[in-house]
């Protein structure tokens, strides 16, 4: 009984003294505060068009915030023969662009980044180079019912070779129960075509990094390159489904380095995946040569071309939409108008629909089609 007790003592002290040894290991690359400045964008040489960079810094793996922008920075390009233009902030997400301009896609250009901390940030001096026309961007829906959109260009002066797309995606949808009373202020009023909140459009930018080089084929030719993919049911095509694809041609930097962000930040998870590189972009600090800059600049033309896809055209294709109960509820109208105007108990609920003596109200989320995201303006391309 002694010896079993001794024992007992003995792996009991061991286990308190490697719980109570063991402390968590916080390497310097995950706790320095390395906000780097991270630089998105190209100069845009389309004739009568406009430049926009978003300007961000960088986040720690222990960091909460989800998004750092670089505001009130001065944003400008320059042209290797002369000539600058500057760039507008625009909002509090560190967009900035520039007016309409049609730059002399002969000339080289560069971008100057100053902070407000008077950083100074610059980018080497790039050629335009010149877009070849998108030929289609076509989709089609797999045996598994997933769809994806594809994309095919040519270039037959042969001088693209390298060439990087991204895209915008635009979709309709609609409340779960259509309202024709719109409340403001204590005023109930009638819905028209400028106020209604049944229909609405949502719209994003694809995140993902798509590049392709043809350089090692006979021909300057991209054919069915996948650009994206829908899954079945996606409320994106409950309605109507839209995307603007914007294709730019890029150097041999520029495509070396897009491909190594996407590697490290698309293909990395297994043993066997390729493993992390170095970054070099044609960015840097005057400031501080020494201070990583994220980005690489590119001056180019751009194609684009549209597509729709309708829910008519899919198949085996039923989003739902999941939410609490559009349960409706009836206030006496007498309680619910004070002499001013009418207001209810709870402010999660909006005017439904008059009913003898009674208000009906109803859950916003059911009848205001923006509380699932976007506007209820049509866009001018719809």
């Amino acid at each position: 009984m002694k010896n079993n007790f001794k024992i007992f003592f003995i792996v009991s002290f061991l286990l308190f003294a490697a719980v109570d040894c063991r402390k968590a290991y916080l390497p310097s690359a995950i706790t320095a505060a390395n906000n780097y400045l991270v630089v998105d964008g190209f100069i845009n040489a389309t004739p009568n068009s406009s430049t926009v960079f978003t300007l961000s810094r960088t986040r720690n793996l222990a960091d909460t915030i989800t998004n750092i922008p670089e505001l009130h920075a001065a944003v400008s390009i320059e042209g290797k023969s002369g000539g600058s233009y500057a760039l507008t902030e625009t909002g509090n997400n560190g967009d900035y662009a520039s007016d309409l301009l049609s730059l002399n896609t002969s000339d080289e250009y560069r971008i100057r980044i100053t902070t407000i901390k008077g950083d100074e940030f610059l980018s080497a001096y790039v050629p335009v180079k010149i877009a070849a026309p998108i030929d289609s961007v076509t989709w089609q829906q797999k045996p598994d019912n997933n769809v994806t959109v594809y994309v095919n260009t040519h270039d037959p002066t042969n001088n693209s070779k390298y060439y990087k797309w991204d895209f915008v995606e635009t979709w309709e949808h609609y409340g779960r129960v259509q309202n024709y009373w719109g409340e403001e202020d204590g005023r109930i009023f009638p819905l028209d075509t400028t106020t209604q909140m049944y229909v609405c459009w949502s719209t994003a930018i694809s995140t993902h990094i798509i590049t392709a080089t043809t350089v090692a084929l006979s021909q300057d030719v991209v054919s069915q390159l996948p650009l994206t993919v829908i899954l079945q049911n996606d409320v994106r095509i409950k309605v109507r489904y839209s995307t603007l694809v914007r294709q730019i041609p890029i150097t041999e930097d520029a495509f070396n380095y897009w491909s190594i962000i996407q590697k490290n930040s698309q293909q990395l998870g297994t043993l066997f995946d390729l493993q992390p590189s170095q970054l070099s972009g044609n960015l840097q600090s005057t400031t501080n040569p020494n201070e990583p800059v994220i980005g690489f600049i590119s001056a180019a033309t751009q194609t684009v071309q549209r597509l729709f896809i309708d829910h008519s055209q899919v198949v085996n294709w039923d989003p739902t939409i999941t939410g609490r109960e559009c349960d409706i509820m009836a206030i006496p109208r007498d309680t619910a108008y004070n002499g001013l105007g009418y207001s209810y108990p709870d402010t999660a609920y909006a005017p439904f629909f008059f009913s003898g003596s009674n208000l009906l109200i109803i859950r916003k989320e059911c009848i205001d089609c923006r509380e699932q995201g976007g506007i209820n303006v049509k866009p001018p391309f719809w």
